[in-house]
């Protein structure tokens, strides 16, 4: 199986974000703009915290 990379993990969790926020805003549990500023934070977070896991698992090899 091929390794995730950081251009995969971002997609994955923005789609999934936007998924679960799009529900979250039809039941009026959020509005666009939150949403949007949690989505902008999980792309450039997720990606960077699994890649600091993996070179951290790296390193210890």
């Amino acid at each position: 199986m091929n390794e995730v990379n950081a251009t995969q993990l971002a997609a994955a969790v923005r789609q999934i974000a936007l998924a679960v926020g799009g529900y979250a805003i039809g039941r009026g549990w959020l509005e666009e703009d939150t949403l949007t500023a949690i989505v902008t934070v999980a792309v450039i977070a997720v990606p960077f915290v699994w890649g600091q896991f993996r070179t951290r698992r790296l390193a210890q090899k």
